[in-house]
């Protein structure tokens, strides 16, 4: 317990803190509630301290009544104390309380007492967050000011904020290129198409789509998934969509990528959905039936199907053109989800409504299991190859309607009636698991939107990675659970409703961040909402929020519809996009990196071609950051790095990304990285570096002459063992290649490999191997020996067994980069 005197806070600043978290100036601002219990006004005109509202605080009881202010739960880390000014009215020890929460749960209390001389008027008060007992934590969602003096009072407060804690001087950024955390998977770099995009098919999507490299698409868009009838491009209602299945298949071929098409659960039926699978996937000569739904719709065979893709249009369309592609090979789509976001009430679901010929409960993870296994074994049907995704939601009580609970076998078979429990133990009292599991991460909620709490937050996609594989693990135990593979298939900054901050570039960085922290997770796929979606001028564009276009776009490139953005205008998420292609691809591994500020996020990748990108966000709204970089298990190939950015003056200036070059004579050293900014830095590896010498530009992109297994000289050694060699890559190998000898010891002749290493290379793994019939190989203490005395270049190992005890032996040299 703390105590607090007012005596140690009277004001003694005369001007405002320098930088903070605005929580209340004449409103509650970046997202913070009113959630007290007390008479409260939060306009109240007399006595104020700044402008011209301030909070008033009456407890006219002896009930300890409070005011309260939350926010959805965000890391404290960055900010070292709140502030505020109150305004007393009675004196006494111990007036009022201040606790701080985390995750709704009441921390240290810090009390406030005041003199005679202190009431009636305003003071400052500041306390440390380490005092509230919420400092460098997780989960802060708030604070309260509570009446415990036992008898009425009324407090008035106004102008408070979370203060920033001052950065270090340098920030540290640790790197350890040999800590891998896991290997990028391809689908983590996806984007959302949609429906009423009129320009899906215009040559401009392909050529953006490729700009910012995009690995995965997913179709054919969000919450109208679950009443779009594919078959006819309209809804229930025959509203006529602007793109339909052939442009969005035309699309995913063109750009050679994977895709994720969302079936129509909310007014569809499985057959419908096994149509599809049909048309994208089918063969023209099956003859397999697909049988008639329960809507007395016929939906045919395979064949029809496919032969409608394969089929070039009619001269006379009888409303199937737009099916005909003249396309027989099928496209093989992998991925397919069964609905969108179907726990939510915003969702269209006609299960249980009279007419729609679909049984169950609207909303109901029970009802979705139920069907999830008809789609499932339908669609599977057509296509055995299909991997098939389940909706889930965050929580084991979270968006279920209350019924058919399940115990959970890990918590003392505690009873949950959440959508995910629910659905998961149900599939499994199937029989049946899905493919993966479908997630969809919105960082925060309209009209709470906080430009600094969205910069905090990226990192919470880590933890719902835990959170839903325990669930998983729950309700599915053993290899079955195991298998279940994890996605998110929408994710940006505001659930619904967009202003002007999912348009600026807080939310580029948002997205940028929220990359490096996913790419670390166990989610294999990531579709980022949305490509084209549509702007809006209506929702908050509040002058709390940095930037300067007037409206929300959640698109990458704007859709057309405002004078203000003609269509394709490249939002700053669309450069986000765009600089992560230099980050990490599919293949890459990210590596552990960490930031002693939480203001200053680093996360690091070891690319595929030896170099270290190293991607920086600075948080900061004003300060420029310097960065002390210190890599650990890399030694720089060259003493300069290219370094890629976005900040402030390109989004100023409608520019594209700046590429510089930076110094890094060593393996630690300083960069800058200015305010609301990102940049990925290239440090090339020793082995990128020889390529660069040994191959001329076209070589280097051509992997088939540059790359590790190439053999441009013909000779039967690849490129990586003539760099691990020192020999040139260009020339056949006569001479410096490893030797096999013979050395007599006890009596028996043994083995040897000698081979010479250049010397200072760092990034190469030499292993010395042993066999007795070229297919089992051998390394390390048990099978080889080294036996030369250390002091040049020139290693020779031993073979531990004689060749006298064996029919045949065989050594050789193996070479990999770490």
């Amino acid at each position: 317990m703390a105590l607090l005197s007012c005596l140690l806070f009277l004001g003694l600043a005369s001007g405002a803190i320098a930088q903070n978290m605005v929580v209340y100036d004449e409103a509650l601002q970046n997202g913070w509630q009113p959630f007290g219990w007390a008479t409260i006004n939060y306009a109240n005109a007399s006595p104020v301290h700044s402008g011209s509202t301030s909070i008033s605080v009456t407890d006219s009881t002896t009930t300890a009544q409070a005011l309260y202010i939350h926010h959805l739960a965000f890391p404290s880390t960055p900010y070292q104390s709140l502030t505020f000014w109150i305004y007393p009215t009675t004196a006494g020890t111990n007036r009022l309380k201040v606790q701080a929460t985390l995750t709704l749960q009441a921390q240290t209390p810090v009390y406030l007492s005041f003199t005679a001389g202190q009431i009636n008027q305003w003071q400052q008060i500041t306390i440390p967050l380490s005092n509230l007992g919420v400092g460098d934590k997780t989960t802060f969602d708030g604070f309260w000011i509570q009446n415990v003096s036992g008898s009425p009072t009324t407090f008035y407060v106004d102008d408070i904020a979370l203060v920033y804690a001052p950065p270090p001087n340098p920030v540290l950024a640790t790197v350890d290129a040999q800590s891998v955390i896991r290997t990028i998977d391809e689908r983590i770099n996806g984007i959302n198409l949609s429906m009423w995009d009129y320009n899906v098919g215009d040559p401009s999507t392909t050529a953006l789509l490729q700009e910012m490299d995009i690995r995965m698409l997913r179709i054919p868009g969000g919450s109208n998934s679950d009443k779009y009838e594919w078959q006819t491009g309209q809804t229930e209602t025959n509203f006529q969509w602007g793109t339909h299945a052939d442009t969005f298949a035309r699309i995913v071929e063109a750009r050679g990528v994977q895709t994720y098409v969302t079936v129509n659960y909310g007014s569809g039926t499985p057959e419908q959905a096994a149509a599809w699978v049909a048309y994208y996937n089918g063969s023209t000569t099956s003859s397999q039936a697909l049988g008639t739904d329960s809507k007395g719709r016929n939906w045919h065979t395979v064949g029809y199907w496919a032969s409608l893709r394969a089929a070039a249009p009619l001269a006379v369309d009888d409303g199937k053109n737009f099916l005909r592609m003249s396309h027989p090979a099928p496209f093989g789509f992998k991925y397919w989800e069964i609905g969108n976001e179907c726990y939510g009430t915003w969702e269209t679901d006609l299960h249980g409504v009279e007419g729609s010929g679909l049984t169950g409960l609207q909303h109901d993870p029970y009802t979705y299991a139920q069907y999830f296994q008809s789609f499932y074994n339908q669609m599977r049907a057509v296509d055995p190859t299909l991997r098939i995704g389940a909706v889930i939601s965050l929580g084991e009580d979270a968006d279920g309607i209350g019924t058919h609970a399940v115990p959970n076998p890990n918590d003392n078979n505690s009873l949950h009636t959440g959508w995910t429990p629910v659905m998961l133990a149900t599939l499994k009292s199937q029989g049946i698991a899905p493919h993966f599991l479908i997630y969809h991460y919105y960082a925060q909620y309209p009209n709470q939107e906080s430009d600094a709490i969205l910069l905090q937050v990226g990192g919470v996609i880590e933890s719902h990675a835990t959170l839903i594989r325990k669930m998983v693990t729950d309700y599915y135990d053993g290899t079955q659970g195991a298998a279940i593979e994890l996605a998110v298939t929408e994710m940006n900054s505001v659930t619904n409703n967009p202003g002007k901050q999912v348009s600026s570039l807080v939310n580029a960085l948002f997205r940028a961040d929220v990359h490096g922290h996913f790419a670390r997770t166990e989610f294999n796929a990531c579709t980022w909402w949305s490509f084209r979606d549509g702007g809006n001028t209506t929702f908050n564009n509040g002058s709390a929020l940095y930037g300067w276009r007037p409206y929300g776009e959640y698109g990458a490139v704007a859709l057309g519809n405002l004078p203000e953005a003609p269509v394709n205008t490249k939002m700053p998420t669309f450069y986000a996009h765009k600089l992560l292609k230099y980050w990490g691809r599919g293949g890459d591994r990210v590596v552990t990196a960490t930031s002693s500020y939480g203001l200053v996020g680093i996360h690091a990748a070891k690319l595929a071609n030896g170099n270290l990108a190293l991607l920086a966000i600075n948080k900061h709204p004003t300060d420029d950051m310097t960065v002390q970089v210190v890599l650990n298990h890399f030694t720089p190939g060259s003493t300069n790095a290219t370094v890629i950015s976005y900040g402030k003056q390109n989004d100023l200036s409608l520019t594209d990304l700046s590429t510089s070059t930076a110094s890094i004579p060593s393996g630690t050293f300083t960069t800058s990285v200015p305010s609301y900014s990102m940049q990925v830095m290239i440090i090339p590896s020793q082995f990128s570096a020889w390529r660069e010498q040994k191959f001329t530009p076209t070589q280097l992109s051509d992997w088939s002459i540059s790359g590790d297994t190439a053999q441009p000289a013909h000779d039967g050694v690849p490129n990586l063992a003539k760099y691990a060699l020192g020999l040139d890559p260009n020339t056949p190998a006569t001479t410096g290649l490893p030797v096999i000898g013979k050395v007599a010891l006890n009596g028996k002749s043994y083995l040897t490999l000698t081979y010479t290493r250049p010397p200072g290379l760092a990034d190469i793994v030499y292993t010395v191997q042993v066999s007795g019939d070229l297919q089992t190989w051998s390394s390390g203490a048990s099978a080889v020996v080294r036996v030369d005395d250390g002091t040049t270049n020139t290693i020779v190992y031993r073979d531990l067994t004689p060749v006298s005890d064996a029919s045949q032996r065989f050594m050789r040299l193996s070479v990999a980069r770490p």
